[in-house]
């Protein structure tokens, strides 16, 4: 077109703002500190020459400069703008451009280097991320991605992903986009926008398009020049093609001629060239716009149904005419003329197009999400191949952690529609993508599957996934009812079983069901028939009524329950939760520790956020017991971090729980409390409704303290947890009625947390209830009892806490020199546990006891706060930085930063002397 040689002929007009900031993101780049700028406006005001110069600059300038284009075509094909940016890198021997953590990239821009196994989208965006941090070792990098308006949203989330870390590395990202950008969610535009330098060019002023007059058509009169101003609104994409059509008609630089030819002129354009150039051109043109305005010379031959002579010589015809530009693959010279050839094509030719598009692609093995970008365009005419290929190409869609784009191809192959055989089949892969983006969708369309399913084992399988929908969205009875029906038409086998074995969790709702369940679990491990996917859970669950019922099989069932979760790819939380449960109820820390760190590992092997916010929050647990406070908040912290990031609000849940409690005994309550009013959680998880009790009981809110803790209670005897080892909320009770001076309440709460915990025999829970008991009672005797309890256990804090408060009460016994025997004591456990909030109870009561207070470390071990703690840990095992960053889910700059702090607080120079000091 006329508009490609005018526009890239002449000096970029009016645009030296842009340039310049353009200039500056890519300089940024190269001296580290990546940059990202977004260019948006309408089509034809020079956003795709405004990418030019700036790749210009950087390859002047030795940078690798990569780009891309999105497509309307391609917008349904996953991370496909991503792997346009990358995939010339990966032809050949770029192995180390996968190395680590960004092998988890390969299944979106390799497929053909991927592992096996199943990837969420978090874990191929982290693995996006550190492709683009190697490529980035190489030297400065510039990303350009023009048209990032019509990009496949899973690249436009990757990109946003990339942007919020792109300040640390060498790296300068260019966007241009229209706007609005309305396929994918408005946050990931917003970030990418937020994140970048936000650049609108303006269109031409009237003397600036005097100048594109002048230098086309020779000096003209100034009132034409203004008419086309006035015609184009300064646009200079349709200045120029004005000014083709103005020396086409032979008129001149006449203002009146302005009028006549201005309507329409990119369309009336397109349309004069195509038939000036013939009906080979027009069907060659019309095969470019089906195929997405870049295309290969024998998929138009295919969608054209020329050979490949007259198509080659249509396309020299096509270029001559400036529809499209020079070169292969065949493609418009602007997007504004792909779209008048595309607007002309009629739905049926459309559709017969598209079709031929897929068989071509088909034919020579192109990947399935291709061949699908055609078929989500024909007519749904009940076509079985048309079926075939568009869950080929979701199943690929999963894949890669992309299951909006699943879900696009999986709606369309149900619209088709599929053979009625076939149609339970469909809904079912259908619904278990959508449920992978929401819940209450997926169980809509997993019930219109379950209905629809004739043949037992195909509604077994549907159950499988509806129910576990189904609990999410807490819909437990209905779970139940699904599994029931399901298993009524099987016989006795490894699908029956798993559907019992699925029945096992929510059966802990049902108390009449309670007994069956764990007989039938029983019944199966004797014979070893325990289903391979289910049999783990009903193992966990097993052991989490043996301990109900003091049975002292509980921790072996746990175990095993564990052990063998941990051997599959992907652990099951729906396992690893029951069975720790337990373990941590009878202070077997150990098996969860491990676990914690199995999980961890198998976390960072699959690149799974979500998986390693769960590990990580584990083992906050576990070290929060043990009375290692300082770690547990490293852990805890960097769960919740990332699960806000990633929006995993479920987990955030359990992650602030244990933030705010660690916060809470580390006595920074009002900290706590930023933390849980920011995060926005509903307090109706057992775990969170605990810790904000304990939060409110530190604050003084004592009223609202015992009604968290009785909801607490309330909600574990709804699942039938009555151990006290696993959240003492007796004890909170008594605590915050003996502050409210309901003594006779409190005595009572207390007694009832003192029979619970020798009934189970408890040592834990049995201590704090009579750690309680004796503060509530006002008497000694309870709390050297408790202290007796504690010495064999892990349980460190608690034995700090009952030391002070034994201590405490010897003081105000008068009893000072073994007060301060035992407040000495207390606080040096406190100490060593990070406990800051006792140590300084401690220190005032030494005070009061005659003795002298303790300081309170402000360098050393002592002083690393939560994340240099973490992080000097790993680069003290001997990872690299990079391996550091990779194992935490952050990045390398954040490490560094981290390990600065730790050299100067620590007085060490390098990593070799960190194991000692720690």
């Amino acid at each position: 077109m006329a508009v490609t040689s005018t526009t890239h002929a002449t000096a970029i007009l009016e645009r030296d703002r842009e340039l310049a900031a353009l200039a500056a993101v890519v300089d940024s780049a190269r001296a580290g500190r990546g940059a990202l700028a977004w260019v948006e406006g309408p089509p034809g005001i020079g956003k795709t020459r405004l990418l030019d110069a700036a790749r210009s600059r950087a390859r002047a300038a030795g940078d690798t400069v990569l780009a891309a284009r999105g497509g309307r075509l391609e917008r349904d094909f996953a991370f496909g703008v991503v792997r346009g940016l990358v995939e010339p890198l990966l032809v050949g021997a770029a192995d180390d451009l996968l190395a680590g953590a960004a092998r988890l990239s390969a299944p979106a821009v390799a497929p053909g280097r991927a592992d096996s196994g199943d990837h969420d989208t978090a874990s191929t965006l982290h693995g996006i991320y550190w492709l683009v941090a190697n490529l980035a070792e190489r030297g400065p990098v510039l990303l350009v991605v023009d048209d990032a308006h019509v990009a496949d949203a899973s690249s436009l989330r990757a990109l946003a992903y990339v942007a919020r870390r792109v300040a640390e590395l060498p790296v300068a990202i260019v966007l241009a986009a229209q706007s609005p950008v309305d396929h994918v969610e408005p946050a990931v535009v917003d970030a990418l926008r937020d994140a970048a330098t936000v650049l609108l060019p303006a269109p031409l002023s009237p003397g600036a398009v005097g100048e594109l007059v002048d230098a086309r058509l020779g000096p003209s009169p100034a009132a034409f020049a203004s008419a086309c101003h006035e015609a184009t609104g300064g646009n200079p994409l349709l200045v120029a093609a004005l000014l083709d059509a103005v020396l086409e008609a032979g008129t001149g630089p006449r203002s009146e001629s302005v009028a006549e030819l201005a309507p329409g002129v990119v369309a009336a354009f397109v349309a004069r060239r195509l038939r000036e150039t013939g009906a080979d051109a027009a069907a060659v043109a019309d095969a470019v716009a089906v195929l997405g305005g870049s295309a290969e010379l024998r998929h138009v031959v295919a969608v054209s149904g020329l050979d490949a002579e007259r198509v080659a010589r249509a396309a020299e015809t096509l270029v001559a005419a400036r529809l499209l530009a020079p070169g292969r693959p065949l493609m418009f010279g602007h997007s504004l003329v792909e779209q008048a050839v595309t607007d002309r094509i009629g739905p049926a030719e459309r559709h017969r197009a598209h079709r031929r598009a897929a068989a071509a692609l088909a034919d020579e093995e192109a990947s399935a999400e291709l061949v699908a970008t055609h078929l989500l365009r024909t007519e749904a005419l009940g076509d079985p191949t048309v079926v075939a290929g568009l869950r080929e190409a979701g199943r690929v869609a999963l894949a890669k952690g992309a299951p909006e784009t699943a879900c696009l191809y999986l709606r369309r192959a149900v619209a088709e529609p599929p053979p009625v055989p076939e149609r339970a089949a469909v809904l079912h892969e259908l619904g278990t993508a959508t449920a992978r983006v929401s819940y209450r969708e997926g169980v809509e369309l997993l019930e219109e599957a379950f209905a629809v399913a004739a043949h037992p084992i195909r509604r077994g399988l549907i159950a499988l996934e509806l129910a576990r929908a189904l609990s999410v969205t807490l819909a437990f009875d209905r779970a139940l009812h699904v599994l029931d029906e399901a298993a009524a038409g099987l016989d006795d086998g490894e699908l029956a079983r798993e559907l019992a074995a699925a029945s096992v969790s929510l059966a802990r709702r049902d108390p009449a069901r309670r007994a069956a369940a764990a007989e039938l679990t029983r019944t199966l491990r004797r014979d070893g028939r325990l289903p391979p996917q289910g049999g783990p859970a009903l193992l966990a669950f097993a052991a989490l009524d043996a301990l109900q019922t003091g049975d002292p099989a509980a921790p072996d069932l746990a175990r095993e329950a564990l052990a063998t979760t941990l051997r599959a790819y992907a652990p099951d939380p729906g396992v690893v939760l029951p069975a720790t449960m337990v373990l941590v109820a009878i202070d077997h820390l150990d098996p969860v520790r491990a676990c914690a760190e199995g999980m961890l590992a198998s976390a960072r092997r699959r690149g799974s956020t979500y998986d390693f916010v769960s590990a990580s929050v584990l083992r906050a647990q576990t070290r929060y017991l043990a009375g290692d406070l300082t770690e547990a908040e490293a852990d805890a912290r960097l769960a919740d971090g990332l699960a806000a990031e990633h929006e995993v609000h479920a987990a955030r849940r359990y992650t602030v729980a244990w933030l705010v409690l660690v916060l809470v005994e580390r006595g920074r309550a009002d900290e706590a409390s930023a933390v849980l009013d920011s995060s926005g959680v509903q307090g109706d998880l057992a775990y969170l409704l605990a810790a904000r009790g304990r939060l409110r009981l530190a604050l003084g809110r004592h009223e609202e303290a015992v009604a968290d803790f009785l909801t607490c209670g309330e909600r574990l005897a709804h699942r039938g947890i009555h151990h006290p080892g696993l959240l003492p909320w007796q004890v909170g009770v008594a605590s915050a009625l003996h502050a409210l001076g309901r003594e006779e309440e409190a005595v009572d709460a207390a007694d009832q947390a003192v029979r619970a915990g020798r009934e189970f025999a408890a040592p834990r829970a049995l201590a704090l209830a009579l750690l309680t008991r004796g503060l509530v009672g006002g008497t000694v005797e309870p709390l050297r009892e408790a202290v007796t309890l504690l010495g064999p256990t892990p349980a460190r804090l608690e034995l700090a806490r009952t030391h002070v408060e034994l201590g405490a009460s010897l003081r105000r016994a008068n009893q000072r020199v073994a007060a301060r025997a035992e407040l000495a004591v207390g606080q040096d456990l406190a100490a060593r546990c990070g406990a800051d909030g006792l140590v300084e109870r401690a220190r005032q009561e030494l005070h009061a006891a005659g003795a002298r207070p303790r300081r309170v470390a402000v360098t050393g071990v002592g002083a690393l706060t939560a994340g240099e703690r973490r992080v000097a840990e790993l680069a003290a095992d001997g990872l690299s930085n990079r391996e550091v960053a990779q194992a935490l889910f952050v990045t390398t700059k954040t490490v560094e930063t981290h390990l600065g702090h730790v050299y100067r607080k620590l007085g060490v120079t390098g990593r070799d002397e960190l194991a000692t000091r720690l």
